[in-house]
């Protein structure tokens, strides 16, 4: 009977620690994927937070576009306003610039008669008829401008003097070969 009874105590003695060995086996996969689950749960925590502090975010902003779309519609018109002006100046210049080249031209037609007819025996009160305005004289004391680079003499304001304006007298804008402006009328 002690073979019996040894053996049903060694076989209750390895059932037993077949159980303790099961439980610490399944104990310890358990505690891992415990363990796995709680750090996914925080991580999801945090992500959820920081979605919540970007909507805030979001709706910031967005309320702050909202505020802004007055004042932008407001410049906006403005701008089309100011070109609208800006175009209807500019047709203006394109006008005078026009004008004032056609008597550009009626000035050197009077300046080509009266020279003509001074070079023709005329009297002189033909040459007085000219006035003082269109005499060669002035041509002296007229002030007209070129650039660095072009080959044309310019009046004050036109256009085409952006940085460079160089300043002399018409007859030795002239004399060095530079020809009027053909918007200006030089």
């Amino acid at each position: 009977m002690d073979g019996k009874k040894f053996d049903k105590n060694t076989l209750k003695t390895l059932v037993i620690a077949a159980s303790l060995l099961l439980n610490c086996v399944l104990g310890g996969a358990s505690y891992t994927y415990y363990h796995h689950l709680a750090e996914q749960m925080n991580e999801t925590a945090s992500l959820q937070s920081q979605v919540s502090h970007l909507e805030g975010s979001v709706s910031d902003l967005q309320a702050q576009a909202d505020e802004s779309q007055p004042t932008i519609d407001g410049l906006k018109a403005q701008v089309a306003s100011l070109t609208e002006e800006k175009n209807g100046l500019q047709t203006q210049v394109d006008t005078l610039t026009s004008q004032k080249a056609d008597l550009q031209k009626q000035v050197d037609t009077l300046k080509a008669g009266a020279s003509s007819g001074s070079s023709s025996g005329g009297s002189s009160s033909d040459s007085s008829s000219v006035p003082a305005a269109y005499s060669s004289s002035d041509d002296q004391s007229e002030t007209v401008y070129v650039t660095d680079t072009g080959s044309k003499y310019h009046r004050a304001g036109c256009r085409y003097l952006k940085k460079s304006q160089i300043p002399m007298s018409l007859s030795e804008a002239k004399r060095q070969g530079y020809t009027a402006c053909s918007v200006c009328g030089g």
